[in-house]
């Protein structure tokens, strides 16, 4: 076997690969005389059809079938040897200058084209990357809401007679017509709700002092006016509330009311079991990190997407969008033919844009692993599944050895799963990347309130939907 290469520019290439008969003919031999002991065929026991007569029927297919494996092994060898960095994969060719030459009725030499597209040379300098970055101001506002929801998780439940201003109440939700009476199929639903959640104060005074099986009537859409939340109430589709009556009535089946633990010690060991906080001032300090540290994840997603967009847009490198556009053709009409449905031709632009796109951040992203030493192992995988997954639900770094055990058999049957650790595989390698950004890239860095950052997604998607 021999395989040249012809350069076109810097950017795409040819492969010419020659075979003897040397190089296939004890291949080929070796496969028929294999198959002659397995071919069944009337007249002869199994194993003593003469070989000729399975040379006859068979020699054609598998001289093919050894032919396409010989080439496809040896492309793929050439590429790996002589370590060319390609995109995708090698294309077969076959123009005016580029002929393959094979017979498989009359085997001899054969000769074989292929076009490769060339991965070019780069850089990424992150040190020169300026991006936007952002930290969410914690406010003593919000340091009291969380402390007044972990007091009220570990709090005392009652069943109190009347109705208070921050009971949750069990009940049943059915829509009015105008005169005031059950809709006729309208909507009814047994659901809960928060007295202190209620959007407007005039209303939440209809329910305080109501006893049990009670009913209170008032007009839903101003008492919660977050559709997401009402249209999960009501068990319906957003778009469907337009359509629902102003009035709803509750009746109240039952009334639940947590009472606040106090603070101390006892509750701040059980909040957080093993820090030792002794204090009411090191307790807001905790949970002000912990409140930090979550909005410190959508600040470095928000920052990880800047990022990449301003790299991908600030690294400057040719493609072979021709040659990119054929492979990616190539792959599509693979995949239409194995799931038998129509070949195409060519990719919309703004498709095209988009592979072109998400082509060069793969590249840039592979050469940011290499220049950075960026490296993911399996143990990565089980500490962040352990870490940010199953702590969730329980303690994790539990003392006790049976806690341990049910901890690392999670983990291990996590890890059976291929969808599930492609999952927690991507996670963690843009945590990983987000912290070389976080090191590498200037950030110019910008304190507002949750509010604000807010704001700034959203004009963000209305870019986008531009």
């Amino acid at each position: 076997m021999n395989i040249t290469r012809e350069d076109n520019g810097a950017l795409h290439a040819y492969l010419k690969l020659e075979l003897v008969p040397q190089d296939y003919e004890g291949k080929v031999a070796e496969e028929l005389k294999n198959y002659r002991k397995k071919v069944n065929m009337n007249g002869f026991r199994p194993g003593q059809v003469p070989a000729g007569l399975v040379k006859q029927m068979y020699g054609k297919a598998i001289l093919m079938d050894v032919i396409n494996r010989s080439v496809a092994e040896g492309i793929d060898k050439y590429i790996k040897d002589e370590k060319v960095n390609i995109l995708g994969h090698a294309l077969p060719v076959d123009d005016d200058t580029h002929k393959s030459e094979m017979d498989f009725d009359k085997p001899a030499g054969f000769t074989f084209w292929f076009e490769i597209g060339l991965v070019p040379e780069f850089k990424v300098e992150l040190e020169k990357i300026k991006v936007r970055g952002y930290e969410i101001t914690v406010s003593d506002e919000m340091v009291d809401k969380h402390m007044d929801g972990i007091c009220r998780r570990y709090g005392k439940i009652e069943s109190p007679e009347t109705v208070g201003d921050t009971d949750t109440l069990g009940g049943e939700l059915t829509e009015l017509n105008e005169a005031g009476e059950a809709k006729e199929n309208g909507i009814s639903v047994k659901t809960s709700i928060a007295v202190d959640m209620i959007a407007l104060k005039t209303i939440q005074k209809q329910f305080i002092g109501k006893k049990k099986e009670d009913k209170v009537d008032f007009e839903i859409q101003k008492a919660f006016k977050n559709k997401t939340d009402l249209a999960a109430m009501l068990n319906i589709t957003e778009d469907r509330l337009a359509e629902i009556a102003p009035k709803f009535r509750f009746t109240i089946h039952s009334i639940t009311r947590v009472e606040r633990a106090a603070l101390g010690e006892d509750l701040y060991e059980k909040a957080y079991p093993g820090i030792g906080i002794k204090d009411e001032k090191a307790f807001r300090e905790h949970m002000r990190n912990e409140i930090s540290g979550y909005y410190s994840q959508n600040t470095d997603k928000k920052l990880f997407v800047d990022t990449v967009d301003t790299i991908v847009k600030d690294t400057k490198f040719d493609l072979n969008e021709e040659f990119v556009k054929r492979w990616v053709l190539s792959e599509q009409n693979r995949e239409a033919e194995e799931n038998k449905k129509e070949t195409v031709n060519d990719i919309p632009e703004e498709d095209m844009k988009q592979i072109l796109r998400s082509l060069r951040w793969e590249l840039i992203q592979n050469r940011i692993t290499e220049q950075y030493g960026m490296k993911i192992e399996m143990q990565d995988l089980r500490d962040f599944y352990k870490n940010r997954v199953l702590a969730q639900y329980f303690p994790v770094n539990a003392e006790d050895e049976e806690s341990k055990k049910r901890v690392e058999m999670f983990i291990d049957s996590m890890m059976k799963n291929e969808e599930e650790v492609r999952r927690v595989y991507d996670m963690v390698f843009e945590e990983k990347l987000t912290a070389i950004f976080k090191d590498k890239v200037k950030v110019d860095k910008k304190s507002l309130s949750m509010e604000e950052f807010v704001e700034v997604l959203k004009k963000d998607n209305e870019k986008k939907q531009k």
